[in-house]
């Protein structure tokens, strides 16, 4: 049984926890966050709380994973640096689809990416490194979805759709066929997207219409 560390103490951390040892050979061993946010309580669901800033003297990454299933915040750059900072480390990413998604063989598929319970995905298509995708997605064939992307519950891709990296589509968000989202893209709940999205750009409504031009200060803790 692979063992594992787990970045975060809040909920999208102990869902990952969670879900690792219901449907995994995955044995989380450890939470770990920095200094500045250790909680004074250093046990969570049965598991030490280890400051990061000495984790690989105390999980060592010669015997250890880790796993970074953190939200948008920062708008999915805060995820990002600590995905580098624990590869710096030395670790083996871990990667996880859960067993509840219908997912057609030949995924090509990251590092710490997780794909969870009720999504579809088609044959075809290829998910970078450090992608959040949530509960029941639709993720036609051919689509394409980069490094360090976040995909809210119930999101639909239609086919050979392009998803830039750090893009982020809120819950319910729908895009058309062969779209290209733009690095950074930022789609809100519910929107539907017809045509090609700026870089770095907030998008709302039905259709999707440019909301915010300076989504960089977005944040979600």
């Amino acid at each position: 049984m692979a063992r594992i560390v787990i970045f975060g103490v809040k909920e999208a951390a102990r869902l990952a926890c969670a879900y690792l040892r219901l449907d995994t050979t995955y044995e989380p061993v450890a939470y770990t966050v920095t200094k500045d946010y250790l909680p004074q309580e250093r046990v969570l669901d049965d598991l030490p709380i280890v400051p990061f800033e000495m984790i690989a003297s105390s999980y060592s990454p010669a015997e250890h994973s880790f796993l970074v299933p953190m939200s948008y915040r920062d708008h999915n750059r805060h995820r990002a640096r600590i995905f580098g900072q624990v590869k710096a480390l030395g670790y083996t990413m871990g990667t996880y689809v859960s067993p509840r998604a219908v997912v057609c063989p030949g995924l090509q598929i990251g590092e710490n990416s997780m794909i969870l319970e009720g999504c579809i995905v088609s044959p075809g298509c290829v998910i970078g490194n450090n992608v959040m995708i949530q509960a029941g997605c639709v993720i036609s064939h051919g689509v394409r979805i980069g490094d360090h992307a976040f995909l809210g519950p119930g999101t639909v891709l239609s086919g050979l759709v392009d998803v830039g990296p750090y893009a982020f589509i809120g819950s319910g968000g729908r895009v058309r066929d062969r779209v290209r989202l733009g690095e950074g893209s930022f789609i809100a709940m519910g929107s539907v997207v017809r045509s090609d999205t700026e870089p770095w750009v907030h998008y709302d409504g039905m259709p999707a219409r440019l909301w915010d031009a300076t989504c960089t200060s977005i944040d979600r803790t």
